[in-house]
C-alpha cells in the first residue's frame, strides 16, 4: 500500500481522537489529541518563563508543522518537504549540508555582537 494511503487510512480511523503525522515515509506517528512537538515545546517554554518570539524551530517533516508555527521563527531545511518549506518563515542549507549547525552559528554570532 502506498504510505500516502496508509496515512490517509490512519487519519480516517483515529478522527479527532489523535493526531496522525509522520517523519518519514516508513512510519505513520499517532498520539493523543493535541499532543504534538509545538505541545511540548510550548510546555517547556512556559515552564523555563520564554516566550513564542524567542523561539526558533527547525524542521523537515509534517510532524514538525505544528512546532514551527507555534514558534516565533519557523525554520526548513533545504531538503524538507514541501508542506515544511511552504510555511517556514526561513530556509537554511539542508541537513546534509549542516544547515542546522549554520543557523546556530549565525544565531551565535548576533548575539556575541549585541553582548559587546
Amino acid at each position: 500500500m502506498a504510505f500516502a494511503e496508509v496515512a490517509e487510512r490512519a487519519r480516517a480511523a483515529v478522527g479527532d481522537d489523535a493526531v496522525v503525522t509522520w517523519a518519514g515515509l516508513r512510519l505513520v506517528e499517532i498520539s493523543a489529541a493535541g499532543v504534538t512537538k509545538a505541545f511540548a515545546l510550548e510546555r517547556l517554554c512556559r515552564r523555563l518563563g520564554v516566550a513564542p518570539g524567542e523561539v526558533v524551530a527547525v524542521g523537515d517533516m509534517p510532524n514538525d508543522l505544528a512546532m514551527l508555527e507555534w514558534a516565533g521563527t519557523g525554520v526548513a531545511v533545504a531538503n524538507a518537504q514541501q508542506s515544511v518549506l511552504d510555511i517556514a518563515d526561513e530556509v537554511v542549507p539542508s541537513n546534509i549540508d549542516d544547515g542546522v549547525a549554520v543557523l546556530l552559528e549565525r544565531i551565535v554570532a548576533v548575539q556575541a555582537a549585541r553582548a559587546r
